[in-house]
């Protein structure tokens, strides 16, 4: 059904997921629909709580179809109708999703079910050409890049209390049961890992993580994500965040991984300005939202 009505195939997206949702029932909810005893459409989302700060539970949408066949039967309205009561009882306050400002069937149909404009920004970038003149040039004439001078490495279990401790310096909250999601997803469920901390002089002063997106809103092309990142309000003049990020595209380049992209509320004036500072630009793709207060 998806491949119908999207034009091509996710089958390593809705493996992922399902095993996902298997192992954490609670953090993803899947609703299909019916009409004469034959499967007409679904509406797949998960639930999120703590990314860049947030302390609100919130539910992305990222993935809806309805069968060829069946469409023009209000079937994608029941689909919204009922998954957003679901969300509801689960406490979140929001669904969120994106779409391609040239989909416009796919817009008329999210502004007739509640959507809007969201007040946040689809940034991204390719892997490649991240030129970094961030200090002298060494012995060997060439110019040291930052993540030489802060030491990067993969993320571990035992850095749990210290990205929870930076990150509640940030925001001044308590995120720990978000992070420990994080952690179990990064470090267990994924088959690649993407999660970085910097560190000076042994003491971890920044974190990034992310996620390879194998066909989430209907990408067909695998993209990394990069959903949490907090650098130490103290080390933030001393290039740790761009030693995570050159660290984070040099293992996706490797990986044969083209693009990478994040999601950034408008008015996080220093996250913007140090994605743009690291070549993000604004992608063709429009984020929404749904209030479900």
């Amino acid at each position: 059904m998806d491949s119908a009505t999207n034009g091509s195939e996710r089958r390593d997206f809705f493996t992922k997921r399902f095993l996902a949702q298997e192992k954490h029932p609670l953090s993803f909810i899947s609703v299909g629909a019916t009409v004469a005893g034959k499967m007409a459409g679904f509406v797949c989302c998960h639930l999120l709580k703590g990314e860049f700060g947030s302390d609100d539970l919130i539910a992305v949408l990222d993935a809806i179809s309805v069968d060829p066949q069946s469409q023009g039967q209000g079937v994608g309205h029941e689909l919204m109708q009922y998954i957003t009561g679901e969300i509801r009882q689960r406490g979140g306050k929001e669904l969120r999703t994106q779409a391609g400002w040239n989909q416009p069937e796919v817009l008329n149909f999210f502004s007739r079910n509640g959507f809007a404009l969201a007040p946040r920004l689809v940034l991204e970038r390719s892997t490649e050409g991240y030129n970094e003149l961030v200090g002298d040039r060494n012995e060997d004439d060439e110019i040291d890049l930052s993540r030489d001078k802060v030491p990067v490495r993969s993320l571990a279990q035992e850095d749990l209390d210290q990205v929870i401790r930076i990150d509640q310096k940030i925001t001044g909250h308590d995120h720990r049961p978000f992070f420990e999601r994080k952690f179990q997803e990064v470090l267990w469920e994924s088959g690649v890992r993407l999660s970085l901390i910097a560190e000076i002089d042994g003491m971890a002063v920044g974190f990034m993580m992310a996620r390879v997106d194998f066909g989430e809103f209907g990408r067909t092309a695998s993209e990394a994500v990069i959903d949490t990142l907090g650098v130490a309000e103290a080390f933030r003049s001393q290039q740790v965040g761009h030693a995570l990020l050159s660290q984070l595209l040099a293992n996706l380049t490797s990986l044969q991984v083209e693009s990478v992209r994040s999601e950034v509320e408008w008015n996080s004036l220093g996250l913007l300005s140090f994605l743009d500072s690291c070549g993000f630009e604004t992608s063709q793709r429009l984020a929404l939202s749904c209030m479900l207060d």
